[in-house]
C-alpha cells in the first residue's frame, strides 16, 4: 500500500477526521481510501475500541477486513460485516430483550415467510401489511414484534426498524457504543434504505464519526427498498458532512470511461484518447446465434493476447433467460454465475447449506466463515464454538449422498431443528449434480465468466461483452394495455445498470445486439435496438 499513489482527492478524504460523504466512481479506488482511513484510525484507538465498517455482501466485508489487516496491522475491537449483521449482533441481540421482552428460548432471524404458520396467524397487522419498511411502522407493528420475541424470532425485514427503536431507547446501548467505537464507515451508501439511512445518523448524534461512501450512478437495487437520495441528501449539508469527490477513474480505458460518463451528461468533458475501445456489434440471428459468434470473437482475443486467460473476460446480460442461451451455445470454457437453487430459497437453512457446500470445496472458505454466517441468525457463546467447530469439520472429505446427509446433520444440530423434506431433495439433488455444484468451487482461470448485470456489480474484467441490448429487454420496458406510448419499468434505475456493466471494463467493452431476439415465452421478435444507443453526446465515443 506504500507504493499506492494517492491523489490529492484521495490524500484529502484520507486525512480528514470528519464526518464525510464521499462519492466515488467505479474504478476510482475508494475502497483503498477507506482502507486506508480505518488503518490509520485503529492506530491511536485503545484496545478495547474498534471501528465498524458495514458493507452491502459478506464477500465485500470480508475482503475489506483482510485488506485493513494486510501487514499484521490489529483492528482491535472492530466490527465488520453487513448491515443486518450489525443490526443483529451488536443492537438487537445484546440489548433487545431490554425493551421487547424477555425470551426463554435462543433468539432466530428468520424471513417472515419462514414463520410458521400458526404463529403468523398471531400477526395481525404484519400479515396484513403491504407498504414500505420505514421507521415510523415501529409504533404499529410494536405488539406483533412483541409477539415474534416472545416466541424466539425476529424478522429479516424489521431487523433496521428494531434496531433504530432500541438505540433510540436504550441508554445501555447508546453507551456501548460510545465506549466501544470510534467511527462508522458505510459503503455502498446508494444501496441504503431508509431505516439504514436513520441508523447511521443516530451513530453520529451520539458521537462516532460517520463516513458515507456510494456512487449514485451505481444504484441498482430500488426494489430492495434502497433509495440514492439518502447519500444525496448527506451531500447537501455542508455544516455536517464534508463532500470528497474521488473522481478518477483507474481501472477503465479513457473512451470507456468517457462513454459511460456520456451516458448521464451529454455535454461533459471528455478524456483525451487516440484510441476507442468501446464497440458496438451487431449480428444477424438471436441471442443463440450472438453466443456462438461471441465464442469466436473470444476465441480471437485469446489468440491476440488482448487479455491471458479466459477468466479476464465477462459476458454480462439483462436476464436469467439469457443465461440458458449462452449455457446452450458458447463453444469456450465458461461458468455461469446464475442463482442457485439455495439462494433463490434464502432460509437461514438454505444459507447454511451454502456455506458449508463452499467449506467443503472451496480451500479459501474457512471454518470461521461459516460461523460467521451462523452468527448472523443465532447468538453463539463462547463456550459453544469448539462443538460448533466439530459439527463443521465433519462434511470435509465427504462425497454424494454422504456428503448431502452430513450437511442435513450438521444443520439440524447447529440450528437445532428438523429440515423439511423439500430442503434435503434440494441439498440431495445438489451433491449428485455437478453442473449444480458448481456455484461453489473456487473461480477456474480457464473460464470466461458469464452472469448478469445485477451479480456483475463490484467485479471487473479485461474485456465486458453486455448483451441484451434491445428494445424491451434493456431498457425493460412495460405492457400497458390500451396505451401506444413507451413505458419503462425504471429508467433510472435501467440507466445505471447499463452504466455498471460497461464500467466493469479495463481494456474493451463490447454492446452487443442482433436482427431478432428470443422473448420469455420464446417467440422471436425483431431485434430492435436499445434506447440507450439513442442517447446524446455518444457519437464518435464507439466502433461499429
Amino acid at each position: 500500500m506504500a507504493n499506492f499513489e494517492f491523489t490529492p482527492d484521495q490524500e484529502a478524504a484520507i486525512v480528514s477526521g470528519s464526518n464525510m460523504v464521499i462519492t466515488a466512481c467505479p474504478g476510482s479506488g475508494k475502497t483503498t481510501v477507506v482502507v486506508e482511513k480505518i488503518r490509520n484510525e485503529v492506530q491511536s484507538l485503545p484496545d478495547y475500541k474498534g471501528v465498524i465498517g458495514i458493507t452491502f455482501t459478506v464477500k465485500a466485508s470480508k475482503e475489506l477486513k483482510q485488506r485493513c489487516k494486510k501487514d499484521a496491522c490489529d483492528l482491535k475491537a472492530s466490527f465488520f460485516g453487513t448491515i443486518d449483521h450489525f443490526c443483529l449482533s451488536e443492537i438487537i441481540y445484546p440489548f433487545g430483550s431490554r425493551l421487547i421482552g424477555h425470551f426463554s428460548s435462543v433468539i432466530e432471524c428468520k424471513l417472515f415467510n419462514e414463520i410458521p404458520q400458526a404463529l403468523k396467524d398471531q400477526l395481525p397487522t404484519i400479515s396484513a401489511y403491504s407498504g414500505d419498511i420505514k421507521n415510523d411502522i415501529y409504533p404499529t407493528f410494536e405488539q406483533d414484534i412483541k409477539t415474534l420475541y416472545e416466541n424466539g424470532y425476529v424478522l429479516l425485514e424489521l431487523l433496521g426498524v428494531m434496531a433504530n427503536h432500541i438505540l433510540s431507547n436504550s441508554l445501555a446501548c447508546q453507551n456501548y457504543f460510545r465506549a466501544k467505537y470510534s467511527s462508522i464507515y458505510v459503503d455502498e451508501y446508494q444501496d441504503s434504505s431508509e431505516p439504514q439511512h436513520m441508523l447511521f445518523l443516530k451513530l453520529i448524534e451520539l458521537g462516532l464519526t460517520g463516513v458515507a461512501v456510494g456512487d449514485t450512478q451505481q444504484s441498482i437495487y430500488a426494489w430492495r427498498g434502497s433509495n440514492p437520495e439518502y447519500i444525496t441528501s448527506l451531500t447537501t449539508q455542508p455544516d455536517v458532512f464534508e463532500h470528497h469527490i474521488v473522481n478518477i477513474n483507474h481501472r477503465c480505458h479513457p473512451s470507456i470511461t468517457n462513454y459511460s460518463n456520456r451516458l448521464f451528461n451529454p455535454a461533459c468533458d471528455l478524456i483525451p484518447t487516440d484510441e476507442i475501445r468501446v464497440h458496438r456489434w451487431s449480428y444477424q440471428g438471436t441471442q443463440l446465434d450472438v453466443s456462438e459468434q461471441v465464442s469466436d470473437s473470444i476465441l480471437d482475443i485469446i489468440e491476440k493476447g488482448i487479455t491471458d486467460s479466459y477468466s479476464k473476460i465477462g459476458i454480462l446480460v439483462r436476464n436469467n433467460i439469457s443465461l440458458e442461451f449462452l449455457e446452450q451455445k458458447l463453444k469456450v470454457p465458461f461458468r455461469i454465475f446464475d442463482e442457485d437453487p439455495l439462494a433463490v430459497r434464502n432460509t437461514r437453512i438454505t444459507n447454511l447449506f451454502t456455506s458449508l457446500l463452499r467449506y467443503r470445496f472451496n480451500t479459501d472458505y474457512r471454518v470461521n466463515d461459516v460461523i460467521e454466517m451462523v452468527e448472523r441468525y443465532i447468538r453463539i457463546q463462547e463456550q459453544q464454538v469448539p462443538n460448533l467447530r466439530r459439527l463443521i469439520v465433519d462434511v470435509m472429505g465427504k462425497d454424494h449422498e454422504e456428503l448431502a446427509e452430513s450437511i442435513i446433520y450438521t444443520s439440524e444440530n447447529i440450528f437445532n431443528c428438523i429440515v423439511s423434506d423439500s430442503d434435503k431433495a434440494l441439498i440431495h439433488n445438489i451433491c449428485v449434480d455437478s453442473k449444480l455444484l458448481k456455484h461453489y468451487l473456487p473461480i477456474d482461470e480457464n473460464e470466461v465468466q458469464v452472469m448478469t448485470l445485477h451479480k456483475s456489480k463490484g467485479l471487473e474484467f479485461d474485456v465486458v461483452y453486455h448483451l441484451d441490448l434491445y428494445d424491451w429487454v434493456h431498457p425493460k420496458r412495460l405492457v400497458v394495455p390500451g396505451s401506444w406510448d413507451v413505458h419503462y419499468d425504471n429508467w433510472e434505475q435501467e440507466l445505471n445498470l447499463h452504466f455498471v456493466g460497461i464500467t466493469r471494463a479495463k481494456k474493451h467493452c463490447i454492446l452487443v445486439t442482433s436482427s431478432n431476439r428470443i422473448n420469455y415465452q420464446h417467440q422471436v421478435k425483431n431485434g430492435n435496438p436499445s434506447q440507450f444507443f439513442d442517447l446524446p453526446g455518444l457519437e464518435g465515443l464507439y466502433t461499429q
